[in-house]
């Protein structure tokens, strides 16, 4: 019985005060583990996983293609020659051959007042040009390419094409013993007619035949 009397006993109060310690201990902890979770977020959020670090999204810009190669085309003023044409030019009065059975020549030219028809198309003093192929063979021979142009002065300027008056296309072929003609209108200057150069491209391996000289006023 006395040892039981002498058993030290603990007080309510005792456990009451260590109470508000232990909350305060769970209290902190609690507050880390958010501001871990929270920290955690941000940094989740600012660098995703498979991304590699500072690696943009921005497509790369395409390469610039490759310039074309396209060959320089006579304008107005230059001293380029026409394309395809001969360093030989003949006189517009002469003959020229295309092939063993075909031959062309300048017909006609003649001054004309041009008439502008078409878009594109400046009326003014004017040449017509009738132009003529001639098949001595005994096969019809194709113009399907075949084109007339005209140039003026010392610079070659190229002289644009009118459809009228009287302006007619070379027609599809030549047969066999015939002879065909187109017709063409060209605005030139009269001032400019003592150096005139017309060029018929009548196929498209072939350099053009240069016809040059004066034409009429």
């Amino acid at each position: 019985m006395a040892e039981a009397e002498d058993r030290t006993e603990v007080s309510p109060a005792a456990h009451e005060a260590g109470a508000p310690g232990r909350r305060r201990l769970v209290t902190i902890v609690v507050s880390v583990v958010v501001a871990l979770v929270v920290v955690g977020i941000v940094l989740w959020s600012t660098v995703r996983p498979g991304t590699p670090s500072g690696q943009g999204t921005t497509a790369p810009s395409a390469l610039p293609s490759s310039s074309s190669s396209t060959l320089p085309t006579a304008e107005p003023g230059s001293t380029l020659p026409p394309a395809g044409s001969s360093d030989g030019a003949i006189g517009l009065d002469e003959t020229a051959p295309v092939s063993d059975a075909v031959s062309v020549r300048i017909e006609s030219l003649e001054a004309v007042d041009g008439e502008a028809s078409q878009p594109g198309e400046v009326a003014g003093p004017s040449i017509r040009v009738t132009i003529a192929f001639t098949n001595s063979g005994s096969d019809a021979y194709s113009l399907a390419g075949a084109v007339a142009n005209a140039y003026y002065g010392a610079d070659l300027t190229p002289a644009i094409e009118l459809a009228a008056p009287g302006g007619v296309p070379f027609p599809e072929q030549v047969a066999a013993g015939e002879t065909v003609r187109g017709t063409f209108v060209f605005n030139v200057p009269e001032d400019a007619r003592d150096a005139v150069r017309v060029t018929v491209d009548y196929a498209a391996a072939e350099p053009a035949v240069v016809f040059e000289g004066s034409a009429p006023r």
